[in-house]
């Protein structure tokens, strides 16, 4: 009774904390749940894609250095950029009017092996908050609730007991995932989800779990109470969610996001059909040896438009991930989506006596070393 009711304290603190700063997470959120139940072929979203789109490109014109120089209000007239364009120009891409002490930073896992840091103006950063809100709830999640993550824990992620406690997170190092320290997870899972919880990890960590539950059973796994498991950054395969979800007793959500933008899409009536969010990015797809558009259907190279980024604009950026567009069915409207994801997976890497780790205990040790431009790593 008592959790139960800090979490309903801890989700009317959180709105009534936004109300007060103007309510600019919930008009994002109820703008994500109105558009979500849009066809995307609609005349409303074209119409809202374009005023957000103007806004946009007028601002990165008008007050950034590497951008001034486009001649022209189109998409298309918007030159390619990605990761190492904006590391050795980043001051370039930066909008001058803004402080950038009062930006919000988020830094690329490196996970393609370039890490970037990216600066977020504070609209952005609410619609980022408004994008984690909407899309976990389709996994169960309310704002107050449980929410577990399991990541590898770094200066930079980690979180004080009074913090988790107070945000209602609980955070499982997974930099070890050999069968002790996961059988000491499940055992933490269990204990944190006694009223409830989401868990959010990246595929390659459930991986581990499937491959443990397929050699050990799924004795270890106890009787919590998670609502929804959420997959984030690499392809989630089938095997792997259909084990989770036999072991969890909940479904499992693959998600498409990434640190420098936010949550592009999330599967929902098909596995890894990642039906995107249009409200805030506008996703293309070009073929692989050029720029040009992707024919529907076609696997090709993803490019992303963030709409709210004002700080630092990201016109057209090429996220080093593959896929391709397609329009599905869901509720009788025809939903935009990305399929045939690829180019992120990341495989797992072993110790020198066998053990299993993950592999993002490597990214995480190089964020302390921001003048490494590149890296690789090879077992």
């Amino acid at each position: 009774m008592i959790a139960n009711a800090m979490c309903k304290i801890r989700g009317l603190a959180f709105w009534s904390l936004d109300a007060l700063k103007g309510g600019t997470i919930k008009k994002a959120y109820t703008e994500l749940k109105t558009f979500d139940a849009t066809d995307s072929r609609s005349a409303r979203f074209a119409e809202h894609q374009k005023s957000a789109l103007q806004m946009l490109l007028a601002n990165a014109i008008n007050t950034t250095k590497f951008y001034k120089k486009i001649q022209g209000n189109c998409l298309s007239d918007f030159p390619i950029i990605d990761k190492n364009i904006i590391k050795h120009q980043q001051d370039d891409f930066m909008s001058n009017k803004y402080d950038i002490n009062k930006l919000f930073t988020m830094t690329t896992s490196g996970s393609t092996g370039v890490k970037l840091t990216c600066y977020q103006n504070d609209e952005k950063k609410k619609r980022v908050y408004a994008e984690v809100i909407y899309y976990s709830g389709k996994a169960g999640y309310s704002v107050g609730g449980k929410l577990i993550y399991l990541r590898a824990i770094s200066e930079e992620s980690y979180k004080s007991q009074l913090r988790q406690w107070i945000q209602n997170e609980t955070l499982l190092d997974i930099c070890n995932l050999d069968d002790k320290r996961i059988e000491d997870i499940l055992y933490d899972i269990d204990r944190a989800s006694r009223w409830g919880s989401t868990i959010l990890a990246y595929a390659s960590t459930f991986e581990a779990f499937k491959d443990y539950f397929r050699r050990k059973g799924m004795s270890k796994v106890g009787k919590n109470k998670v609502c929804g498991i959420i997959s984030s950054s690499e392809m989630l395969f089938d095997d792997t969610r259909d084990v989770l979800s036999d072991a969890f007793h909940c479904r499992c959500f693959s998600r498409y996001s990434n640190q420098e933008n936010g949550i592009i899409g999330q599967d929902d009536i098909e596995d890894n059909a990642f039906i995107i969010n249009e409200v805030h990015y506008i996703v293309e797809v070009l073929k692989m040896n050029s720029d040009i558009l992707a024919e529907e259907g076609e696997v090709g190279r993803i490019v992303i438009t963030d709409l709210y980024n004002y700080a630092m604009p990201m016109i057209r950026y090429d996220t080093g991930d593959i896929g391709s567009i397609v329009y599905i069915q869901r509720n009788g409207v025809s939903k935009k989506a990305i399929t045939n994801f690829g180019g992120r997976r990341v495989d797992m890497v072993f110790d020198c006596y066998g053990n299993r780790l993950s592999p993002h205990i490597i990214t995480v040790n190089f964020w302390q070393f921001p003048e490494i431009q590149q890296y690789q790593f090879i077992q």
